[in-house]
């Protein structure tokens, strides 16, 4: 719990400073700070979203460890490091240990100012009342629910890439309501959208309950409830809507007015 305090004071403390709205949060704590998922996280995964400079980000993001460091008690014996700092990528990693039970505590902070891979909307949402028990108040800046969705089905489509959390991520959204991402994902080329199904399946079929078990369930509340039975109907469910949206996202491209002449007088 220490650790998801520290989390939720420092996500606050950088959304106050990035006073331009410089910083969206993705990827697995957005899944669980905004939209309710159960599975912890280590990591704060940010985009900048601005043509913010270098310099900015690393302004805010520094000022940010420092004042919660300093104020929120809940860290002894912090050490700050800057393991990456380039022009696309800016990451640090905070360790130290958890006040009173002095186990060791380490959370990294990404932020990428790499180019988004699709015409993602952001949205300014209040942290759930459920993450951190509720001990951090405020609203932050994320990725809407289609740019969530399509980031993690190119990321569970991704050869280079095999982690079960997505399939879980991938889980929630689903059975949550928001607009259909099919347009969204239309946005990439027809060769990344075949690609993606033709490594569905595969890629939903090789990770197991077992696999499951070892690298998503020590992170989740609640993990007994998902049942071999329960998490079978999970990849079940994944794969066909993840395969519909993708079928769809091919259709739509294959029926869209071809792009103009560039070179047409």
């Amino acid at each position: 719990m220490n650790r998801e305090l520290l989390q939720a004071q420092l996500l606050v403390e950088l959304m106050s400073n990035a006073v331009h709205r410089e910083l969206v949060l993705k990827g697995g704590l957005a899944m669980r700070a905004v939209h309710g998922s159960t599975r912890y996280t280590k990591d704060i995964d940010l985009d900048a979203v601005t043509e913010a400079s270098v310099e900015r980000i690393q302004g805010i993001v520094r000022r940010s460890i420092q004042r919660v460091v300093r104020q929120s008690g809940l860290v002894e014996e912090p050490v700050v490091t800057e393991p990456k700092q380039t022009d696309t990528t800016l990451r640090w990693k905070l360790g130290g240990l958890a006040t009173g039970s002095r186990r060791p505590l380490n959370l990294t902070i990404e932020v990428s100012r790499r180019q988004w891979v699709a015409p993602f909307k952001t949205a300014e949402l209040d942290l759930s009342s459920a993450f951190a028990a509720g001990a951090a108040r405020g609203r932050v800046v994320v990725l809407d629910s289609q740019a969530l969705a399509v980031c993690k089905v190119l990321a569970l489509t991704d050869p280079k890439r095999d982690a079960p959390r997505d399939l879980y991520d991938l889980s929630i959204l689903v059975q949550s309501e928001f607009d259909d991402p099919t347009p969204l994902l239309a946005s990439q080329s027809h060769e990344r959208l075949q690609l993606a199904l033709n490594e569905l399946w595969g890629k939903v079929e090789s990770m197991g309950y077992d696999r499951f078990q070892a690298e998503v369930a020590p992170y989740l509340e609640l993990a007994e409830a998902v049942t071999p039975e329960v998490y079978e109907e999970m990849q079940m469910s994944v794969a066909e809507r993840v395969e519909a949206w993708l079928q769809g996202a091919l259709q739509l491209k294959e029926t869209a007015p071809a792009a103009p002449d560039k070179d047409a007088s």
